[in-house]
């Protein structure tokens, strides 16, 4: 188990087609239950520290992990052969945790890991989970592409997989805190790459994630920024109106992260809440 300590401990482990994956963990010796988190697409787990001190006010610890092609673990950047290496990568991460941690561990996916967790709930890869959260899943975003794009798109990927895009974000979206965004922009390991296969695999991903919501039996919180500019808050409500197993809070005023955000205090405490009932 890493020592405890208030700055991150860094860890490895290796997803199950050999890629390494680096984790950060800010583990706390009275906790009795951890977070195993999943990031968004460009970006990595060391922008969860914010998230981990918050709820290390509640007694609750927590690991993130790079999924591939981010931060410092292995892969092309922005890229996946298909969308079940990121869900083989979560699941393994999950499991490390558990191994290394007493205690019940919650898995969390934001953003684009909010979708690699429905999946991996879907495909029955948190086997010993009672329960996971989502932030602001990534199943639809607030600007759609165009349709030509998006089919053009999918072409490219058969024969240009690894063909490399920006993903267009604008990191005024993710916060309202000028240094968080600030942060973002300066940030050596946050990248902005998204090639035209993993383009495919994630729509792929979030239309089947959606359309098969209530085969989810783990209960979930959806954490949903009510004016979030990146991703269309709608569409969490869709997934709860699909998903019996689901409970929503729309938060108000909050944009893309809402752990990064103006009243994250507030987000913490719901979280812990919902979790100590």
């Amino acid at each position: 188990m890493a020592p405890e300590t208030a700055e991150a401990a860094k860890g490895s482990l290796t997803s199950p087609d050999g890629t390494r994956l680096a984790f950060r963990a800010w583990p706390l010796s009275d906790a009795d239950l951890t977070f195993a988190v999943v990031h968004g697409h460009g970006e990595h787990s060391g922008r969860y520290e914010r998230f981990a001190h918050g709820m290390a006010a509640h007694r609750m610890a927590t690991y993130a992990v790079d999924l591939r092609g981010h931060g410092e673990s292995a892969g092309q950047r922005g890229h996946v052969d298909s969308w079940s290496q990121w869900v083989d990568d979560a699941a393994a991460f999950v499991k490390q945790v558990e191994n290394e941690t007493a205690g019940e561990v919650v898995p969390l996916g934001h953003s684009f890991g909010g979708v690699v967790m429905l999946s991996a709930a879907r495909a029955g890869k948190l086997s010993k989970a009672r329960r996971f959260i989502v932030s602001n899943p990534a199943l639809r975003l607030k600007k759609e592409v165009p349709a030509w794009l998006s089919s053009a798109s999918k072409a490219i990927a058969t024969f240009a997989p690894k063909l490399t895009l920006s993903n267009n974000v604008d990191a005024a979206t993710v916060s309202r805190i000028p240094e968080v965004v600030e942060a973002y922009r300066t940030d050596p390991l946050v990248h902005h790459k998204i090639t035209t296969r993993l383009y495919a695999e994630w729509r792929r991903a979030s239309k089947d994630d959606l359309d098969h919501a209530d085969d989810i039996k783990l209960p979930f919180l959806i954490l949903a920024g009510a004016a979030d500019p990146l991703i269309d808050p709608e569409i969490s409500r869709e997934l709860h109106r699909r998903s019996p197993a689901s409970e929503l809070r729309m938060l108000d005023g909050r944009y893309h992260e809402p752990f990064n955000d103006l009243g994250s205090e507030e987000v913490f405490d719901l979280i812990a809440g919902w979790l100590r009932r």
